[in-house]
């Protein structure tokens, strides 16, 4: 690595940049290889004696096995019992992270988690890439439709019908394999899976029984029909290297269940859901504004994160695009060609793609990022793509004989292009440059996919506890568009005063 960056200083230059700009260089790149029996028994040593901490990958969007409270603490199930079980086997410090379900097994392949606790069903399929613990909970399929639906009471009538899974989710594999006539409507959280039934977008839900009952129970709205499909278990997921972590969790599980703890632990979260699936549903408004107040901290934590990634990723935009702009102008051939370049692929690819490829896919080839330098490092190299066009434009829309005036006065090409093209072409860069800053604006959410906690994640976690979208996804788009309307007033507003020197 160090011989590429010595070969290619631009590249060198960006890194640095990237390193600056997000304050955590110290995290930036950690190698990820594959560790051997041995590293992995010091592995759990370390977790043991509280050198490192267990980091535990969940998706809290599923009551009662994982979700948050009005303060943002994760609660549930899997909570619980993780905690439980590590306390048992020694390790002194969890974390869970958050991130969506489907991102769970590559985030353990890659190093990001070391456990993946977000009620997983255990499979021949995963187990190829993942290990799995022990049983620690029964699961089942289960189909779910509206209360007043008739028409569906078994697995045959789903045929030709809309069924709303969760993506990465168990329900998707399983049917495509035993109902392939079904129509998928794959969504990436619970509570959108249920709310597309009630809202007509689906017919109806296959998913885990326990996690439906506990919706009804909760809301309302949808009933149970026929027993479950599958029999199929759920299982704490590990890395294919971490048996010492994995049989510790088992030796654990084993513990609890023999002295009763595992006992009081389904009793507390599931005692009452099997006996109250047809209870009265709770009364929900249609805009409850306490979905807000009850979670302002939480929220003001997330919209203080989106802003830090916002102002770093556009000083970071601004680095890209000036020296792309500058190597597109270069009269040396190869840094032409590398500016082109840059524009050609970030342009042509999409922005999620690049934040998965950088998060999910740099791990294999050795270089660890955090998810804020991941997160940050994404939005800054594909806004930049089209901030180099600007700067590009901008340059060559200065007349020429500017800088043939500047040289007849004797004035080198640097400093011409320093003091005479640069500032007028500054000016001209402002309303692009603004509509620009929105986009990136916009975008900053998407970096909710890499386990960052920015607005979008924190509501998508509130809604699932509340299931009130509606109210959660107002607010965070009133949130955005204040945002992006300060932006562009300070754009229009340096517009204006600076015109007079165009």
């Amino acid at each position: 690595m160090k011989n590429l960056f010595t070969r290619y200083r631009f590249w060198a230059a960006l890194l640095a940049v990237i390193l600056c700009t997000t304050g955590v260089a110290a995290q930036a790149a950690t190698a990820d290889t594959t560790p051997a029996p041995a590293a992995t028994s010091a592995k759990l040593t370390e977790l043991q004696s509280g050198k490192t901490t267990l980091r535990v990958g969940t998706d809290a969007t599923f009551p009662p096995f994982e979700f948050t409270d009005a303060n943002g603490q994760k609660m549930g199930f899997d909570v619980d019992l993780v905690k439980a079980l590590a306390n048992k086997a020694g390790i002194k410090n969890v974390d869970f992270i958050q991130m969506p379900f489907g991102n769970i097994v590559p985030a353990l392949q890659a190093n990001q988690i070391d456990v993946g606790a977000s009620a997983i069903y255990i499979s021949a399929e995963r187990a190829k890439a993942i290990d799995f613990s022990d049983v620690y909970y029964p699961g089942g399929l289960g189909i779910f439709v509206a209360e007043n639906n008739t028409a569906i009471s078994s697995l045959a009538d789903l045929a030709g019908k809309k069924v709303a899974v969760q993506v990465g989710t168990k329900s998707v594999e399983w049917l495509e394999q035993n109902q392939p006539k079904a129509q998928l409507v794959q969504v990436q959280t619970n509570d959108q899976m249920f709310s597309s039934v009630k809202l007509g977008q689906a017919d109806a839900v296959v998913t885990g029984q326990p996690g439906g009952r506990y919706f009804i129970h909760e809301q309302g709205g949808l009933k149970q029909v026929g027993e479950r499909l599958t029999s199929e278990n759920y299982g704490y997921a590990f890395q294919k290297s971490d048996t010492a972590v994995r049989d510790s969790f088992n030796t654990a599980l084993a513990e609890l269940k023999a002295n009763g703890e595992y006992d009081k632990l389904t009793a507390q979260w599931f005692g009452d859901v099997t006996s109250a699936v047809t209870g009265p549903a709770k009364a929900h408004g249609l805009i409850n504004i306490s979905s807000i107040t009850n979670s302002a901290g939480p929220l003001w934590a997330g919209f203080v994160t989106t802003m830090e990634i916002i102002g770093m990723s556009l000083v970071l935009s601004m680095c890209f695009g000036l020296l792309g702009g500058f190597a597109k102008l270069s009269k040396i051939t190869p840094i032409r060609w590398l500016g082109t370049a840059y524009v050609s692929v970030i342009r042509g690819t999409p922005f999620i793609v690049q934040l998965f490829l950088i998060y999910f896919g740099l791990p294999q080839l050795g270089i660890q990022l955090h998810p804020l330098v991941a997160g940050v490092f994404a939005l800054g190299l594909y806004s930049g793509s089209y901030v180099t066009e600007i700067v590009r434009g901008a340059i060559n829309s200065v007349d020429k004989g500017q800088m043939e005036a500047a040289r007849s006065c004797g004035m080198s090409s640097g400093a011409a292009l320093r003091h005479i093209i640069v500032p007028q072409a500054f000016l001209r860069m402002l309303p692009p440059l603004g509509n620009e800053f929105v986009s990136l604006t916009k975008n900053s959410a998407l970096v909710s996919f890499v386990t960052i906690s920015e607005l979008f994640l924190v509501g998508q976690t509130i809604i699932s506890r509340t299931f009130d979208a509606l109210t959660v996804y107002l607010f965070i788009g009133l949130v955005y568009y204040v945002i992006t309307n300060i932006i562009g007033f300070i754009a229009n507003t340096l517009e204006k005063k600076l015109a007079v020197y165009i």
